[in-house]
């Protein structure tokens, strides 16, 4: 014999929340979105400057090792470069012979190349067309051009 227990009853229909009760909630949801889209913005940009960081030591502490192993590097053999453009913070790295940069940067630089543009030193005089490639200089002078504002260059000076 199977026993059947009662289903407790339904609850006594509520009316839904009224207007001014649902604008209330959604601006607080609101709210809480623009403090966690605010505190997402800022991870991800400590995130990207942490990388830099990263990038620029392991390309300073590669060429220290070079140098110590008594192989012979260039000048210019790494450097960083932070900058705004548009309002937006960029950075690039130079290490190896490799470029690495932030999208808007890379594009910005290119244009640069692209055109054809020139930088000129009086004292000696000399001569680099803007290049993401070769010689190191011309690709730091063409990422600094490329900035709105240049805020950090970082540089290896050693020879």
């Amino acid at each position: 014999m199977v026993s059947r227990q009662a289903s407790p009853p339904a609850p006594p229909p509520t009316q839904p929340p009224g207007r001014a009760a649902i604008l209330a909630a959604s601006a607080a949801l609101a709210s809480r979105y623009v403090v966690l889209e605010r505190r997402q913005q800022e991870a991800v940009a400590t995130a990207r400057a942490i990388c830099h960081a990263s990038q620029v030591c392991l390309a300073r502490q590669q060429v220290a090792r070079q140098r110590r192993h008594g192989h012979r590097v260039g000048p210019l053999a790494w450097f960083g470069i932070e900058g705004i453009i548009e309002e937006q913070v960029v950075r690039a790295v130079w290490s190896d012979g490799h470029l690495t940069c932030d999208q808007l940067l890379g594009s910005r630089a290119q244009l640069l190349v692209d055109l054809g543009a020139e930088f000129r030193a009086d004292d000696p005089p000399r001569r680099f067309m803007a290049s993401l490639q070769a010689p190191p200089v011309a690709v730091l002078l063409t990422l600094i051009r490329a900035c709105d504002l240049a805020t950090m260059i970082e540089v290896d000076l050693s020879s």
